[in-house]
């Protein structure tokens, strides 16, 4: 079961590389199948893992890594159409190289309730954008019309939602630099950049109950010596 849901997880990482060309060879109606299904990975790789008792710290990475980098990629690719996104794509970007910085000193930027909320706000706004870009197909299938006609009566929505996307991002780009800034200050630990042994990786990196104990630990502690 944990190599399925290891399994799941790599799926959207790689579906994220054929997006671009799906987003050519499909229909409208197509993509969004395409996009949901992407996301309901998400959604069942961590229902699975729990349910089956099988998270990892290896789990666990592969899914941050999917997530911002499909995040990034659906990102850009509405900006094509609407390029005021690409503010929301480089705010993202910021924010993944705050993490790895982190995680490369020693540090670990936790998840907030800021940073939840901007996940929720980021991914309506990219609905938002997918749904007026494809507005004259989508307004031909009937059940969808009523919510559609709602939405696209005034494109001011859609910029509300983008500037409301960015704000949330500086302002979780702005807690992660407080926050880690204070916890370096505080740090007295210097990283050595010796790996364990590849024996001792293997553990820490598959192993559920040292992931269920450990998981709060910065990277650094799981792999350095």
């Amino acid at each position: 079961m944990k190599v399925f849901v290891n399994s799941l997880t790599l799926i959207r990482l790689l579906a994220t590389f054929i997006l671009p060309f799906v987003w050519r060879i499909l229909s409208p109606l197509g993509i969004i199948i395409f996009v949901s299904c992407v996301l309901l990975t998400d959604f069942f790789d961590g229902l699975f893992a729990r349910t089956f008792h099988v998270q990892s710290l290896f789990g666990s990475l592969l899914d941050t890594i999917a997530d911002k980098v499909f995040g990034i990629v659906i990102i850009l690719i509405v900006a094509i159409y609407y390029p005021i996104y690409y503010i929301i794509a480089i705010l993202e970007i910021i924010i993944a190289l705050i993490n790895v910085v982190a995680a490369s000193i020693g540090l670990r930027t936790k998840s907030s309730f800021i940073g939840r909320a901007k996940m929720w706000v980021l991914g309506i706004s990219t609905v938002m954008g997918i749904i007026y870009i494809f507005q004259t197909d989508l307004i031909k299938i009937a059940f969808l019309k009523p919510v559609l006609d709602l939405i696209l009566a005034n494109k001011d929505i859609l910029m509300a939602s983008v500037f409301l996307t960015a704000g949330s991002e500086i302002m979780v780009g702005i807690d992660y630099v407080r926050k880690l800034t204070k916890e370096f200050k505080e740090s007295q630990n210097k990283i050595k950049y010796n790996f364990k042994t590849s024996e001792e990786l293997k553990h820490i990196l598959f192993d559920t109950e040292y992931y269920l104990a450990n998981k709060e630990m910065p990277m650094s502690k799981h792999l350095l010596k």
